[in-house]
Parts: C-alpha cells; structure tokens; sequence
C-alpha cells in the first residue's frame, strides 16, 4: 500500500503540472521556432554567454566584444542577440499553453527561458519541504515574464509528466496544501523501499545492509530522473535550459561487495494459483527472488562518484544548467558530502548553489538576478568534419579578466544526423499536405493520459458554450459519488476577464454544461475550470474556444446508454456499449446533407451514420448518430458534407472507442 506521503507527492505533481499547462481542444497555432539551419553542411552552432559583474549580467555589449573558440581555434560570429528577461510580470498577463506539444514548440524559441523544479523528495525532510514553500513562490513571481515556461518534476515522475507554463497559481496552492513532500527523514519512505528490505530478508542483524541498499535505490532514482530530464530537454532545443534542483544533497558512494550477512533467496520451481508452473514468484506480491538478485548486484555494482561524471558531461554537451537550493539551510550534522555534490553539480554546469545558508529567499532572489539576460552567439565552425565529436567551447569579453560563464561544450553530428536533419530542412519548406481526417485525429493526443477531468467548448449563437466531464476511471473508482462543485472562469485572449460562475456536477452524473453570453466579444476565449467534492477531491481542465468560419460550427457531443438517454460529454472517448451523438451548429443553410464513418487512415467505412436536424433555442443543429457495438478498439473519424451558397463545406469529428 502506498504512503500517505508517497499519495501527497503524486497529487502535489498532479496539481502543479494540470496548472502549469492547461489542456485546450482548439485555439491559434504556436509560431515556428527558431531551429538550427544549414549552410554548406555545416551546422549553426548557438553558444548563450553570461559576462557578469556583481552578480549581474553586464549589458550594452557587441559582437565585436566577444571571442569565440571552438577546441582553441577562433571563430566568427554570424549572429548576435542580447535577450533581456522581463521579470516581476504580473500574472493576469502570463499566458499558459494549450497543450504540452505547444509548450514544447515555445521552449523550442531561444527568445524563451526554461525552468524545470526539480523537487527531491527523496533527500529533503519534510521541515526542508515547509520551509521551500515561499522561496519558489517568490522565485517563480520575481523571475518569470512572458517569455518564460517552468514546470514541477518529482523522482517520480518522468519527461512525459512535464508539462510547461506561466501560471503560479495553482503551484503556490498545492505548496501550501501539500506541505510535507519531503521524505528523506523516512527509513522506509515508499514500496521500493520495502521490496529491498523484502528482498533482504528483514531481519534485524541485516539492517545496517538495508539502510545502504535503500539509500543507494535512492540515489540511484534521483540520477535516473535526471539524466532522464537533461535527454527530454536536449530533445526540445539546443539554447540552455536551466533545472533548478531542490535537495539536500547526497553522498556518491563507489562500488560495493555483496553484505556477508546477505542470502538472497535462490530460484525455485512452484505452481501458481492458476495451475501454471513458475521459476520465482508463486503468488500476486510475493517476493521474486530473481528479481531480488538482480536488483542486489545493479545497487551494489553502482560507482556514483563515476555516475556524477557522467551526469556532467550530459548536462554540458545538452546546454543544461543546474541551479541548487539546499531547503534545510545550515545543518546541526556533518552533511559536508551531501552539499559538496550540489555545488559540483552548479559549479561544473554554470549555475548557482544555495547551500549552507538559511535565507532561501534571498537564495532564490540571487538566481533570479543572475538569470536577468544572456547574450546568444552563433556561428558556422571552421571545424566542418561530421565525426560526432566533443567541441570545447570558450567565449571572453575583450577587457574582462574575470571568466564569461558561458556554454562549454557541444557535439559535433554525425554524418547521419547531418542527413536526417537535411530532410527535416527540406521536409519544413516542402510539407506534406495534411489530410482534413489527420488534423481531425490529432485533437486525441491533446487529451491527457489519467486525467480526471476532460472539457470541451464551442460557440452556438452568441453563447459560449463549456461541457466539463469526470472521465470513467474517476466515476468507477467512487471518488466522485457525491457529485462535484464546478467553479468556472473565462477570459478573452487579451486576458480581459469575461465572467467567473459556478455549476454543479449532480450525484450519479458525469458532466456539466455550462452557457456564457459572450456580450458581443469575438474571442477567442480561454476557460479554467476546476472541480471540487466534499471529500476535498479536485481536478483541473481549461479550453480555448475560437468561432469557426465554416458554415458547421464546433459541435456538442453526447454519450448514449439508450437512444433517449442522451448525456453531454465533454471528451471524445467512448465505450462500445454507447452510442455517439454529435450535432453541428449551422451558421449558415446548408443543402445536400451527408455523412460517413472514417477510419483512422481516412478510409471511408461501411457502417452508416444516421443524420438529422434539430431546431433548439432557434439554432439549427446537424445531428449525427452513430452505434458504436460494432466497432473495434481504435479511433475514427465522422464526416459531414454539405454545400451553402453553392459552396462545399464539411466538417469532422474524432473519437476514440475502447473496449
């Protein structure tokens, strides 16, 4: 069973990462980001340069300030930028994305700055975890500005949980509810914990063994998730990133023999409840010996003092940059190992340590300055040979004897990189012509795995209109019985606040619509909503919503048990005993009505879709109906066509049937 910490940790993320980046089904594309671009085969390399003096970046500088190297060889510079970080901006005017994808193609913009909150849960005690709370809150206000994305990771969680935005909000909320992530004070803190302790046998003469091998799995994660972090973002741009790591450190043990007291269990020959033979486990939750061995000798045979390396040498090769606050401050015990392996990691990576002080503000408030701007170099290296090498990189400002903190290192593609990304080149300026069913499709991956609640918005008339749904897994598991509180707010794209209201999602319900006269305003429009129940569960959605230009207009989706049982629905996941309902409002008469079932390669298929029309609140709606039963596990697509003014006009919908 799990932890009531380890739970507080899972829905502190939960709610820091729904927060940060808000789900949207529509609203405008991001703009194209600035990559790397080729000149006879040779790669822009960027190089982002801090000259600084007490503590602040040193402004008004030139390109002809600058030198640049690459393995001691002088270079030229062919692009220049300084970029001024605007700070202390308000929140009503930061802006979070629609999605994780959209929040990757602005980090991909070197005119955006990147923070990753790197909470480690498994190295600060719980009095570290309180005292952080107002420290990050004041560094996220003082430093983030418009052009800023942050996201929260704990060691248990990975890059596909990140999720990057502007809003502090929700973050400052889950802090001070949620007070007590830190678990380093606990010997056992989490299910791995006590599966090595299993795997050891338990007993007390044993337990100094135990101690080692749980700290060891501890480190270990710790590294894992880093190292995990530091390849996600390389992925997403080459310009820096910067992780603002917060621990209380850890020793980098070397490598160990096995305990002599330790007797891992040997394999053994057994049958299962279900009458099959097995070599290990028995029964559900029985200790595997197999992978008690296994798990033995990986935590034993690791060097971290070697890992640590290896850890910087990805970071600098990946442009990361490591920030650190140690939240216990000045420490009473001799943690000399724990704080020396935070400061190398800042010291060999640019950053900042904030240890062995117990002003975390002021800590934070230093960061923040030294992350005010940075000069951005690029240049064609003389070096053109394709060999995947290590370059060391040196930059220094004519008349300046202190050193320019700047990025160190990079490698150099390989002759198959340099090809793939000249097709990646050719492939964005002759693209592919995207198939209507395609974008269609691509509305499913905005929805989030896990997610409690899903939203949908369109507009019909002068009415903006919201359906909020609890997904299925939430329903069954019976945390929302009672029914939930909706509380809605909604602004315009400038950040003009429409209206905020109230709803209810009734006991035994699923979903609530909510209508908004838009008073005349043309949008788009960005809604927020959050659920609560009564046993203090919550959840967090949000939506953009434009108007559509074609004649159908965004349409409203149900869910059917019956053909008279319709129920408003506010995600497009459907079960094969239900039926879909979707009805199109018209903005305009359309003649010669059809409609068909696609597949997901948009081949048309032969089940028939029934259409109809619906006069409601004097709005006419298109309305398809289709049976799901026949349908297997996958994603489809509704078509409806028809002409107005004597113009064709179609519109699709997606939806994914499980099983």
């Amino acid at each position: 069973m799990r932890s009531v910490a380890d739970v507080r940790t899972a829905v502190l993320l939960t709610g820091m990462v729904l927060g940060a980046s808000l789900q949207a089904q529509s609203g405008a594309p991001a703009q194209d980001p600035q990559r790397p671009v080729f000149r006879a085969g040779t790669n822009l390399v960027r190089v982002d340069a801090y000259p600084s003096k007490d503590g602040r970046i040193i402004q008004g500088l030139k390109a002809e300030d600058f030198e640049l190297l690459e393995d001691g060889v002088a270079q030229k510079i062919d692009s220049f930028q300084f970029i001024e970080y605007e700070q202390h901006t308000p929140s009503t005017e930061r802006r979070d994305p629609n999605s994780q994808r959209d929040a990757f193609q602005l980090a991909a913009d070197p005119a955006y700055r990147i923070f990753v909150i790197y909470l480690d849960n498994l190295h600060v005690q719980v009095t570290g975890s309180h005292q952080i709370r107002r420290p990050l809150v004041t560094f996220l206000n003082r430093v983030l500005g418009r052009n800023d994305l942050f996201g929260v990771l704990t060691t248990k969680h990975g890059i596909n949980d990140l999720m990057l935005g502007q809003k502090t909000e929700l973050i400052e909320e889950q802090l001070a509810k949620y007070w007590d992530w830190g678990q380093g004070g606990r010997v056992l803190a989490d299910d791995e914990d006590l599966y090595i302790a299993a795997c050891m046998g338990g007993s007390p003469g044993q337990e100094p063994e135990v101690r080692d091998l749980v700290a060891r799995h501890r480190i270990d994660k710790v590294f894992s998730g880093l190292e995990s972090l530091i390849v996600g973002l390389a992925g997403i741009r080459e310009e820096r990133k910067n992780i603002l790591l917060i621990s209380d450190g850890w020793p980098l043990p070397g490598r160990r023999p096995r305990p002599a007291g330790a007797k891992p269990m040997m394999p053994r020959t057994g049958v299962t409840d279900a009458g099959k033979i097995t070599l290990g486990r028995e029964r559900a939750g029985e200790i595997d010996p197999r992978v008690c061995e296994d798990l033995l000798l990986r935590l034993l045979d690791i060097d971290f003092r070697q890992r640590m390396t290896e850890l910087l040498r990805l970071a600098r090769e990946s442009n990361v940059t490591f920030y650190v606050i140690k939240p216990s401050g000045l420490s009473a015990t001799r943690d000399t190992a724990q704080v020396d392996s935070l400061l190398t990691l800042a010291n060999n990576t640019d950053g900042v340590a904030v240890v062995n002080t117990n002003d975390l503000t002021g800590g934070a408030i230093r960061i923040g300055d030294d992350l005010s701007g940075s000069y951005v170099l690029g240049y064609y290296p003389i070096n053109t040979k394709a060999d995947g090498r290590i370059r060391r990189l040196t930059v220094r400002v004519k008349g300046l004897k202190d050193p320019v903190r700047a990025r160190r290192e990079y490698r150099a593609p390989t002759e198959e990189e340099v090809a793939s990304m000249r097709a990646a080149t050719a492939a964005r300026a002759n693209p592919a012509p995207v198939a209507p069913s395609e974008s269609a499709l691509a509305e499913l991956k905005r929805q989030r795995p896990g997610a409690a609640l899903h939203t949908r918005g369109t507009i019909v008339g002068d009415e903006l209109v919201i359906t909020t749904e609890l997904t299925a897994p939430e329903v069954e598991a019976g945390r929302w019985k009672t029914g939930a509180d909706v509380q809605l707010m909604v602004s315009t794209a400038d950040g003009e606040a429409l209206t905020s209201t109230k709803a209810r999602i009734e006991a035994g319900a699923r979903a609530a619509t909510i209508r908004i006269p838009l008073q005349k305003k043309a949008g788009p429009f960005e809604a927020t909503l959050r659920v609560r129940n009564d046993m203090d569960s919550s959840a967090q959605d949000g939506v953009t919503v434009a108007r559509r230009s074609s004649a159908f207009g965004d349409p409203l989706l149900y869910r059917l048990a019956t053909p008279s049982s319709a129920r408003p629905a506010g995600s497009p996941q459907f079960r094969r005993t239900e039926r879909i309902r979707v009805q199109w409002p018209l903005t305009a008469t359309v003649d010669e009505r059809s409609a068909r079932l696609l597949g997901r390669d948009g081949v048309p298929l032969e089940l028939p879709v029934a259409l109809s029309q619906l006069e409601e609140g004097g709005i006419t709606f298109v309305v398809a109906d289709l049976n799901l039963a026949p349908l297997t596990a996958g994603d489809y697509v509704i078509e409806v066509n028809g002409k107005a003014s004597g113009k064709p006009e179609s519109a699709m919908l997606a939806f994914r049937v499980g099983r």
